[in-house]
């Protein structure tokens, strides 16, 4: 597939809802604080955020309580390259949250015990859940459009540009690489989080698959990584590619920015789908296949988990995670 101006630019239509960005998938800025620093404290586990979840995400909730077996796929045209470009860049702001909020919760698990533990071990399961989601959406262009419009684009920002550089991830990389979720093993819900984190490492691998086909990174390519020195330069590199502020923020002010991005997606996903081509084996596990049907659930999940709300106070029954 062939990227050009006028695929980048044609018109689109402004699906039902959108509310995000100064056009129909546009983008808009992520403001966050500086990361996580190990000395800094735990937050209140749950504290309701004083945020109407079920006003400022309609299109989430309504699309959580669809019957998704009964829910057709849309009638559409392939999404165009601005489409997956707003999925890249949102994506990546959904994750970087996710990521915050999930380093904040196994801090709460790592000093807790009993419900209080336990509550905490249920949010990051929900959380890691959501981050599974958001590694199918922001990979869901197809591969000309990685290989024409993103890769270059991350080339450009950086011959060596890796997720390895993202500030915010270095918290929570022990959880995700498979390294930290066995010392929650005495308890139920932990036998969740490792589930979780296990389809999460599926994913990671099918996207490699359907994007990098036996290909190296750009980390693994560059010859000049040399040049920028410093992990401080680097993330912010990063922050800068993904439209990424550091401002102090409070936490409802951070909440409000996860739930417009999980708004946004919702409508986006309403309007265009997930995917539109074969997936890899990876791709294709049962596991993997639910979380890509069940998106909105599982962001509705998260996003209840972020604001202390339960499923009664959201409006619609939701599955415990």
């Amino acid at each position: 597939m062939n990227i050009s101006y006028d695929s980048m630019s044609a018109e689109l239509g402004t699906p039902p809802g959108w509310d995000f960005g100064d056009c129909a998938y546009g983008l808009e800025p992520l403001l966050l604080p500086e990361p996580l620093a190990p000395g800094d404290d735990a937050p209140p586990h749950r504290a309701p955020s004083g945020l109407d979840v079920a006003r400022l995400c309609p299109s989430l909730l309504a699309g959580a309580a669809t019957d998704r077996a009964a829910a057709p796929a849309p009638a559409r045209e392939p999404a165009g390259a601005q489409v997956y470009w707003f999925r890249w860049i949102t994506g990546h702001q959904v994750s970087f949250l996710l990521w915050r909020l999930l380093g904040q919760q196994m801090r709460v698990a790592s000093g807790s015990v009993g419900e209080r533990r336990t509550d905490a071990l249920a949010a990051m399961t929900a959380y890691v859940r959501g981050y599974c989601a958001m590694l199918l959406y922001t990979s869901s262009c197809p591969r000309g459009v990685y290989e024409g419009l993103i890769r270059p684009s991350m080339f450009l920002q950086h011959p060596g540009f890796s997720g390895t550089w993202a500030p915010d991830f270095g918290a929570v990389r022990p959880l995700l690489r498979g390294r930290g979720a066995a010392r929650w093993a005495d308890n139920p819900v932990g036998a969740r989080l490792r589930q979780a984190v296990a389809v999460h490492h599926t994913i990671h691998s099918g996207v490699a698959a359907r994007l990098v086909p036996g290909g190296r990174s750009l980390l693994q390519e560059a010859t000049r990584t040399a040049e920028v020195r410093g992990p401080r330069m680097l993330g912010t590199l990063y922050d800068n590619y993904f439209l990424t502020v550091r401002l102090p923020q409070t936490p409802p002010e951070i909440l409000a920015q996860l739930l417009r991005r999980l708004e946004a997606v919702a409508v986006d996903l309403r309007a265009n789908g997930l995917y539109d081509e074969d997936l890899p084996a990876e791709l294709r596990e049962n596991d993997v296949v639910e979380c890509g049907r069940d998106v909105p659930r599982v962001l509705l999940r998260l996003a209840g988990h972020a604001a202390g709300l339960d499923a009664e106070a959201l409006g619609v029954q939701l599955e415990s995670v």
